[in-house]
């Protein structure tokens, strides 16, 4: 085996392949390359150098395209590294009065899922509590994929609260996901005076 460095001639993302010329050997073209999955497609523009795997035998279909030639910007750019961020606000003043979960209007968001990721939950909250209340918040991962609740559940029963939760779920299928954030109440009743979700997903 050895590394060879290459320059991009092609890159098919619909394969994730791409034809490469070796350096110092204008003639010497690799058609159909296999090139690391970790590579953003922004990296494999015609003209990029890059670094290239080759085993003895030559044949482009035992080689694979592994890195960029200089400063190693994959991680930054990767489609596989780079984030997918959504975010909502509350628009108005929700109420409770519920003592087992209902959503809260309003404050879900949709997350596209274009490989197998983990999803992080933030949800950053303020409210009020009538007097001897308990208050419950829970982030649920709901839609056709799935409907279930995320671990952990913020309880609080201050007349004036606060928080900031969070919750990861992992191996998060392709496709649009749903996160939610639903509230019960233990007592006369509560209100959320504003908050905010936001939902990363990441591989």
């Amino acid at each position: 085996m050895s590394i060879h460095r290459v320059t991009i001639r092609r890159f098919d993302p619909a394969t994730w392949k791409a034809d490469v010329e070796l350096a110092g050997a204008p003639m010497a073209l690799l058609t159909n390359v296999p090139v690391a999955a970790g590579l953003g497609e922004v990296l494999l523009a015609p003209g990029s150098r890059a670094w290239m795997w080759l085993e003895g035998g030559g044949n482009p279909a035992d080689a694979v395209v592994l890195a960029p030639e200089g400063a190693p910007r994959a991680w930054v750019t990767s489609r596989l590294w780079r984030p997918t961020v959504a975010s909502v606000a509350l628009a108005a003043p929700a109420a409770c009065a519920s003592p087992s979960f209902v959503a809260v209007p309003g404050l879900s968001v949709d997350v596209a899922v274009e490989v197998e990721s983990s999803v992080l939950l933030l949800l950053a909250a303020a409210g009020t509590l009538a007097p001897g209340a308990v208050y419950s918040a829970a982030l649920y991962h709901d839609d056709a994929h799935e409907a279930s609740q995320l671990a952990p559940v913020a309880t609080l029963a201050a007349e004036h609260w606060a928080l900031s939760w969070l919750a990861l779920q992992a191996a998060v299928a392709p496709g649009t996901h749903t996160f939610a954030v639903r509230h019960a109440v233990a007592g006369s009743g509560a209100v959320v005076d504003a908050a905010r979700l936001v939902a990363i997903a990441a591989a």
